[in-house]
């Protein structure tokens, strides 16, 4: 059974409906928009519901496939490259934002994005016109190192 290695939780500032985890390995992972997030060996591209408001990323590193039923939201999987030294950085697009944040390992892993709130928070934006609301998307990002085997 995998185990979970660290966990942590950030504030993320959200522009132009976006925001990113670079993981270092190149690329640019907000350049093919999705509904939810594009995951690349780059790292990340978070798409938000809202424009202009602070989203929380919970960043989950486990040292294998974690169990299913993390949470319930709409979910994302692919593979992304984290560079040596082992971390990832959450940025902001047009807002100077970033922060740091250290894995236990480098290298491809999986990487599985839930989103939770994305209704509310189209809602707040769309149709309360609010802006810089806190709290209400909220994002889990689970990394584990990808399995190589033999062929």
């Amino acid at each position: 059974m995998a185990r979970l290695l660290t966990a942590q939780e950030t504030e993320v500032l959200v522009d132009y409906s976006m925001f990113a985890m670079l993981s270092g390995s190149g690329g640019d992972p907000l350049a093919e928009e999705r509904d939810v997030a594009a995951i690349g060996p780059g790292g990340i591209g978070f798409f938000s519901a809202a424009n202009d408001h602070t989203a929380t990323v919970r960043l989950e590193c486990w040292d294998g496939e974690p169990p299913a039923g993390g949470s319930s939201g709409e979910t994302v999987t692919g593979t992304v490259t984290i560079a040596p030294p082992p971390g990832v950085v959450f940025v902001g697009i047009g807002t100077g934002f970033s922060r740091e944040v250290s894995t236990p390992f480098s290298g491809p892993c999986r990487a599985e994005v839930v989103c939770t709130g994305r209704d509310e928070a189209a809602r707040l934006y769309n149709e309360e016109h609010e802006l810089f609301f806190e709290d209400v998307e909220r994002w889990l990002v689970r990394l584990w190192p990808e399995e190589h085997r033999n062929q």
